[in-house]
């Protein structure tokens, strides 16, 4: 099924805007006009929707480039499959306020609650058939598969606050504490893995405890605020900076990833994996947000250097994959090139981002900015969407692994996470402009108050800017402490802006431009709407509308205009319903706001 390819076209058209970075060199389309990751993940999240099993529910697991079941590896519908692609359906609706994003992600997870939790002992299976049958029903179960089992649910609580899913990632969260936990003072954290029954708890792992942040408990601390989840990551952020950071200096690369039950490395265990390193650097950089711990931010910085020095490629951009830890020497696999792996490639963007968002430390973004650009080259398969899940250093296929797109471990989720991270950094951070995200909380019998925090920041730093309901203004809301109050028998679809209240990292060391293009108002909008920019001083102008194909539709204005405001109407009631870019063109430079018209 050939699919447009829109992504690159908006791609093109972001190309010929003039980026004002003060310290880098940007060179990404995507960091100098964030709402392409819009758009990026429109495209790779519609990909999925054909391998979705209207009949019987669920996602299958095993995909082919071109989005086709690959049957001959099994017509499997695992847990890890239904949970990740949950959560690009959910962070697709979040960016588009496509409902039927959280359609497809309400029927992968009915799929998992009903096939996918262990009846009998608690717990998620792993291997599921197309109709639900488990496959391996009495294998063991691993933290891996625990957390990851939270990641949809999470997601699916913190954009609608369904009490069902609430339930389930409860459920799951008693099963990890009661059978997972070793609570010993000393020796505490995650079991690597158990039995079905929950039994003879073994071993620990950098799965085992980065994973829980990032599939649950960082944000249902976000969500709550409540002191237990606090405490949880507390403990993580010390198995990672006692155990894992500390294991480094008898390392040749990387660190430690697999432990005995007591901490100590198991010798027969060596592969270390930068995309890890960096993971964990993301990690400790997010809680030194929340937990305020200096020494968080710190070896961040140390694990995002380590990678730098040892594991990344500063010709073409990117981090490497796999090393022996000991002798620091890269797995190829029998590969005869060398490789990077699209997970992998998604962590030195967020790390990058949010490390140049706390230390305004150029490197980061530099880091942040050539895999950007490496990974939307080689990795956006600009044909059928989605990504490709390996490349070698010069961005070619491996042919021995394949250019599918979903297997047991991948599916929708890290590509649709990067551009969810990435857009929210690149707009509030970078640009210091309003960031939009859409909320679907129904009607209740009772009245609510609904926090509402994306990214793991200082209570301080971020503020709601705007609320929409159902696309009419909406009032009731507390702007600083970002919680929304729905009363009694009120909900909706909620459009939410939230802005930066601290300085953006990277303030220009120019002037400002000499011009500004306001968000069009209203928007989305049904037949008109306004849009008003600002010269400060007489310039030529040109104002256009373009299309999603890259034509040009409409000029609203090419002049040469005085300084001060000046405004245009937009008539689209010959157009059909659909997104369009909006783009002012001056000398000092070009903006662009995105429009959608509804009807």
């Amino acid at each position: 099924m050939l699919r447009l390819p829109r992504l690159f076209v908006l791609l093109a058209l972001a190309a010929i805007a003039a980026p004002v970075w003060a310290q880098v060199d940007v060179q990404s389309p995507f960091l100098d006009d964030p709402d392409l990751f819009i758009d990026y993940v429109d495209t790779n999240a519609s990909f999925w929707l054909d391998v979705y099993d209207d009949t019987r529910g669920g996602f299958y697991t095993n995909v082919s480039r071109d989005g086709e079941v690959i049957t001959a590896w099994g017509t499997n519908k695992d847990v890890l499959t239904q949970s990740r692609d949950a959560y690009a359906m959910v962070r697709a609706f979040q960016l588009t306020g496509n409902e039927t994003y959280l359609t497809y992600a309400r029927g992968a997870l009915d799929f998992l609650y009903t096939h996918g939790w262990d009846s009998a002992f608690g717990g998620w299976f792993n291997r599921l058939t197309e109709t639900g049958g488990v496959i391996d029903i009495n294998g063991q179960k691993t933290a891996f598969i625990q957390h990851y089992a939270l990641l949809g649910p999470m997601a699916y609580v913190e954009a609608t606050g369904d009490a069902v899913d609430r339930a389930w990632l409860d459920q799951g969260m008693a099963h990890l504490d009661e059978h997972f936990w070793d609570d010993r003072t000393d020796l505490f954290g995650y079991y690597d893995r158990t039995s079905r029954t929950g039994s003879g708890p073994t071993d620990k792992s950098f799965n085992a405890t980065v994973d829980a942040i990032t599939t649950h408990a960082l944000q249902l601390y976000l969500l709550t605020g409540e002191d237990r989840y606090r405490d949880r990551l507390l403990d993580l952020a010390a198995n990672m900076q006692d155990r894992l950071v500390a294991s480094m200096p008898d390392q040749a690369i990387g660190f430690a990833e697999k432990y005995d039950a007591d901490w100590q490395p198991l010798a027969n265990e060596r592969l270390t994996i930068m995309g890890h390193v960096l993971k964990t650097a993301w990690c400790l950089g997010r809680l030194h947000e929340v937990l305020g711990d200096p020494s968080y931010l710190a070896d961040a910085e140390l694990l995002a250097q380590h990678v730098l020095d040892r594991g990344y490629d500063h010709e073409y951009g990117g981090p490497y994959k796999d090393f022996d830890r000991i002798t620091g020497e890269m797995q190829l696999f029998g590969i005869p090139d060398t490789t990077k792996a699209w997970w992998q490639m998604e962590q030195a963007v967020t790390a990058g981002l949010e490390l140049y968002r706390q230390t305004a430390d150029p490197q980061w973004l530099t880091m942040a900015d050539e895999t950007l650009g490496f990974f939307m080259t080689y990795f956006q398969d600009p044909v059928y969407g989605e990504v490709y899940p390996d490349r070698t250093r010069y961005g070619a296929g491996v042919p021995q692994w394949g250019d599918h797109k979903g297997d047991g471990f991948k599916a929708a989720y890290h590509s649709v996470e990067l551009g969810y991270y990435a857009y929210l950094h690149a707009t509030l951070f970078v640009h210091n402009a309003e960031a939009t995200l859409h909320y679907r909380f129904d009607a209740q019998p009772e009245a609510r108050t609904i926090r509402l925090t994306p990214l793991a920041v200082r209570d301080d730093r971020l503020r709601l800017s705007a609320v929409l309901l159902d696309g009419q203004p909406y009032a009731d809301y507390d702007a600083d402490t970002r919680t929304l109050t729905l009363p009694a028998n009120v909900g909706g679809l909620f459009t939410v802006g939230f802005e930066n209240t601290a300085p953006v990292a990277n303030e220009p060391a120019t002037a400002p431009l000499a011009f500004a293009l306001e968000a069009p108002a209203p928007n989305p909008f049904a037949d008109q709407t306004r849009l008003t920019y600002t010269l400060d001083a007489t310039s030529p102008v040109r104002l256009s509308v373009f299309d999603l194909l890259g034509r040009e539709i409409a000029v609203l204005a090419e002049s040469e205009q005085a300084a001060g405001t000046h405004t245009a109407l937009f008539d689209a009631r010959t157009l059909s319903s659909g997104v369009y870019l909006v783009r002012l063109t001056t000398p000092a430079g070009t903006a662009t706001q995105r429009i959608t018209q509804l009807r």
